[in-house]
């Protein structure tokens, strides 16, 4: 599964599934998009963004998530390596938080 996020950070893209009758009738994909009907709206890293054609939107309860389509393979930008680090350093100082709060 691809990570979603609720909000807008350096690096992240708009995306908008529009829904009718419970299906997905279209995708729009930017920071600029204002979404008109039912659907779900989430953030997601650029690069997926990019590639979100190789992906079908899947609820987990009343989340949104993406999962790659049989046969896909998503493509990580060498740049995703700094992605990756400071994601990890983000969650290093959340738990340095929690810890400090105990």
């Amino acid at each position: 599964m691809i990570e979603t996020y609720a909000d807008y950070k350096k690096g992240r893209n708009k995306i908008f599934f529009s829904l009718e009758n419970n299906k997905v009738t279209s995708v729009a994909i930017g920071n600029q998009v204002v979404p008109t009907g039912q659907g779900f709206q989430f953030y997601v890293d650029d690069y997926v963004a990019e590639q979100i054609h190789k992906f079908n939107l899947k609820m987990d309860g009343l989340e949104p998530k993406l999962e790659l389509k049989d046969g896909e393979q998503l493509f990580v930008p060498e740049e995703c390596e700094a992605y990756k680090k400071q994601k990890e350093i983000e969650e290093l100082e959340q738990r340095l938080q929690q810890l400090k709060a105990e």
